[in-house]
Order: structure tokens, then C-alpha cells, then sequence
């Protein structure tokens, strides 16, 4: 099986260190961005085969990084992308579940073995 590449992009550096030992332990290769353009660029221009963005980040928000990705009607339509919030705010929710995300981890509400099931799951690993 080829290697997945996963995307971070939050910028709690602790929370971005946490998620990428967990996953390379996992066998993937892990890409890190620290803010919401870093990981605009980085995902179009290496399209991973999966995101985790948070969505409060500088520079442009998660929200409007998934926006982007989305408008990528190759592969950034269909990439499957976890939301990262510190809030259980309604009005994000729906409106990512615009741009068919529908995963959503409130950061102080899940263990790193739950977010590996999770993404390998999205993955069909």
C-alpha cells in the first residue's frame, strides 16, 4: 500500500507536534502548515490525500482555506477534509457541511488514537 500523506494545518504548535508523531508512527507522511495561506499552498500544490485544518489560524482561517480547496474542482473538490475547532459553533458547522465536510473534532473532546481511526477510516484504510 502506497504511503497516505496527511496535511495539518493549525498553528498550536504542541496540537501540530501531538498529531504528526502520532501519524508518522502510523505510517503516514505528514505535511505541517502553521497558517491558513501556508496551507493553501502547500495543499494545491502537493494535493495530500488528506487535510486536518483548523479553523481558527492567521492569515486566512480554515474556513476559508476549505473555500479554496474546494474550488480545485479536481482534486480539491473531493479531498477528503477533518475540521479542527476549539468550539462547537452551529454556524461553522453548517457551513462547512456546504463544502461536504462532516467531520468536525473539537479539540478537547478526542484522544490521537480516535483522530488516526478517524482519517484512516476516511481513507478506507
Amino acid at each position: 500500500m502506497a504511503q497516505k500523506t496527511i496535511l495539518i494545518a493549525e498553528d498550536e504548535i504542541a496540537m501540530v507536534e501531538a498529531l504528526s508523531k502520532k501519524f508518522e508512527k502510523e505510517g503516514f507522511k505528514v505535511i505541517e502548515a502553521n497558517d491558513g495561506e501556508e496551507g493553501l499552498r502547500i495543499a494545491l500544490e502537493l494535493k495530500p490525500d488528506i487535510l486536518m485544518l483548523d479553523i481558527i489560524m492567521p492569515k486566512m482561517d480554515g474556513m476559508e482555506l476549505l473555500k479554496k480547496i474546494r474550488e480545485d474542482d479536481k482534486w480539491g473538490a473531493s479531498v477528503p477534509i477533518i475540521m479542527l475547532t476549539n468550539l462547537s459553533d452551529a454556524d461553522n458547522v453548517s457551513e462547512a457541511a456546504k463544502f461536504q465536510v462532516y467531520d468536525f473534532l473539537v479539540k478537547t473532546d478526542w484522544r490521537l488514537d480516535d483522530v488516526v481511526n478517524l482519517v484512516k477510516q476516511k481513507l478506507n484504510l
